[in-house]
């Protein structure tokens, strides 16, 4: 993660408008309130600290100069990436038995994610090239790093898709945004609540891998209280549907409860968080100080505004990703438009509290996904074909966005992305 933007400029930024800059994405008053980023992290674990010595190690030994923060995080990505498209070609449908060694590599990738993700901003603050641009570079990956770990977790848990799967990626993925919905509101990033946070949360999703390695896929599809909920015992102190239910879980369903009420935890404690400021009399109209307001719809019932818009998106999400009678290998495309269009609303997010800018939700993925829900109940067109074209759409739509977006921040800062800019002292 890397700091606020220290390097120097040839000029100073132009003066806060709302006048475009030709077909872009960002208005020069929104640059300029990014120019003026300044991160504020909290709820670091203790898993932090002690992997401080070692990230510093390494980026002090092992790195060299000429590698680029942004570069060391798209490193990291594209380990993700490549896991992911793994998981696809042996696993279209996330459930079923892949060889032992995809799990191990899975493993691999969000360990080396992590560890990568966490390196970046060292190495900005080592080569002076720190940066707006990195946070959000940082943090838009983190994005869809959100999906890509997902999804195979799914598969290291042998869910396919149904009420499990989407409960435990629901529980994860609304939290995260949430995050980022706080940040927007208080100025802060909370990482954690001192004991469980983001680097906790990543070695839980290694050691899945590294079980499901160890023991096989199907060993998550066990039901450990199936002899229990058969026994006179359980028919005399159970009614009958409680039994069947009882017989009927499945050790996976034990990860999806470990994950869901962790996930609850987070999400009330961030809600209470944004409330309780927004709310009361001395910041009814905002959390933040002055200079860090700019333009931003501040106030809890914008806040309220905000999980709202949120709260529809997921609800189409989940409408999409569960449609009944999917061709085979249709769930995956359907979810991957859900999650690239989760990873563009989020970096949304993220750039709006960057340059302290109103929030408002890109409306058009939500229209082609509510278009493909509807041609799927009345197939006027062949659903598998809409779901492709669906996707196809959302995925250049967000390369666009999100390319362009990183073009203007710099032409705007004069830095580069991916190569080491010279700082003159």
């Amino acid at each position: 993660m890397e700091a606020p933007y220290q390097g120097t400029r040839s000029h100073d930024p132009p003066a806060a408008s709302a006048m475009k800059l030709g077909p872009t994405y960002l208005t020069t008053r929104a640059l300029s309130g990014l120019a003026h980023y300044a991160y504020k992290p909290s709820g670091y674990t203790v898993l932090d600290r002690l992997h401080q010595p070692f990230w510093n190690y390494i980026t002090d030994n092992w790195l060299p100069m000429w590698l680029a923060p942004n570069l060391i995080t798209l490193i990291g990505l594209t380990a993700l990436v490549l896991s992911y498209v793994t998981g696809w070609a042996l696993l279209p449908e996330f459930a079923g038995n892949a060889p032992r060694w995809f799990y191990f590599s899975c493993a691999f990738a969000v360990f080396f994610y992590l560890h990568m993700d966490c390196l970046d901003g060292k190495q900005a603050r080592r080569t002076k090239n720190s940066s707006p641009l990195g946070q959000l570079f940082d943090h838009g990956c983190d994005a869809l790093a959100v999906h890509l770990i997902l999804m195979n977790v799914a598969c290291s848990l042998n869910l396919p898709i149904g009420w499990r799967m989407m409960t435990g990626c629901y529980c994860v993925m609304v939290p995260w945004i949430l995050a980022h919905w706080e940040e927007y509101h208080t100025g802060t990033m909370v990482y954690g609540n001192g004991y469980m946070g983001v680097t906790e949360a990543n070695y839980a999703v290694v050691l899945v891998h590294l079980i499901t390695g160890i023991i096989a896929p199907f060993r998550w599809l066990y039901h450990p209280f199936a002899a229990l909920a058969r026994s006179s015992l359980a028919s005399q102190l159970l009614p009958p549907a409680a039994a069947d239910f009882l017989a009927t879980v499945q050790l996976n369903d034990f990860a999806v409860v470990w994950i869901s009420s962790m996930a609850a935890s987070l999400l009330v404690q961030q809600v209470v968080r944004v409330f309780r400021l927004s709310g009361s009399p001395v910041l009814e109209h905002t959390t933040l100080p002055i200079k860090e307001r700019g333009h931003k719809q501040l106030g809890k019932w914008r806040a309220a505004w905000h999980l709202l818009q949120l709260l529809s998106f997921f609800v189409l999400g989940g409408v999409l990703v569960t449609l009944p009678g999917f061709a085979p290998g249709q769930g995956r495309v359907a979810f991957a438009t859900f999650g690239v269009a989760y990873a563009m609303q989020a970096t949304k997010f993220i750039m709006a509290h960057m340059s302290k800018e109103p929030f408002s939700m890109t409306a058009w993925p939500l229209m082609l996904m509510a278009f493909q829900i509807a041609t799927h109940r009345n197939p006027c067109l062949d659903p598998v074909i809409v779901g492709y074209s669906v996707n196809a759409v959302v995925v250049l739509g967000y390369l666009h966005y999100v390319i362009s977006m990183v073009n203007e921040i710099c032409a705007y800062l004069k830095i580069p992305c991916l190569t080491v800019r010279k700082v003159v002292d």
